[in-house]
């Protein structure tokens, strides 16, 4: 028994908890670019390797990807203060919306509001939440 070393270190426990939350392997990102690239180089035959234009244009065309999705996000925010912009300027005017059922109902903006999820902005009419898209008129600040 006097063979066995003892346990040193800081306790961890394991868990199996299939709802952890695992590290996303996303092909389109730079890391996953890199690998690709680096599996790539790898598997490739050494009587013909890679030509360099191949490479230059694989890289020309992620930078392209990553800019653009730049351009996305940037966009997107872009969008989002201006629809706030639109949200902000309602506060106190009256206004008028269409409901579901396609009738419309009259009142006031009493504040704006921006979903976490989906990022839009809604406006709350006397105590009704609105997305901003179905307003339909807007009246005289009251």
């Amino acid at each position: 028994m006097s063979d066995i070393p003892p346990v040193t270190g800081a306790y961890q426990p394991v868990t199996n908890d299939p709802t952890a939350a695992k590290p996303r392997n996303d092909p389109f990102s730079q890391q996953g670019f890199l690998n690709l690239l680096a599996a790539q180089m790898r598997s490739q035959n050494p009587l013909e390797p890679l030509k360099d234009t191949e490479f230059l244009a694989q890289m020309a065309q992620f930078q392209t990807y990553e800019q653009v999705a730049k351009l996305n996000q940037g966009m997107s925010a872009l969008n989002l203060g201006g629809q706030l912009g639109q949200g902000a300027a309602l506060i106190g005017r009256e206004v008028t919306y269409v409901k579901d059922d396609g009738t419309t109902n009259t009142g006031t903006v009493q504040r704006v509001l921006v979903d976490p999820q989906t990022r839009g902005v809604t406006v709350v009419v006397d105590g009704t939440p609105v997305a901003i898209e179905r307003v339909a008129e807007i009246g005289a600040q009251g």
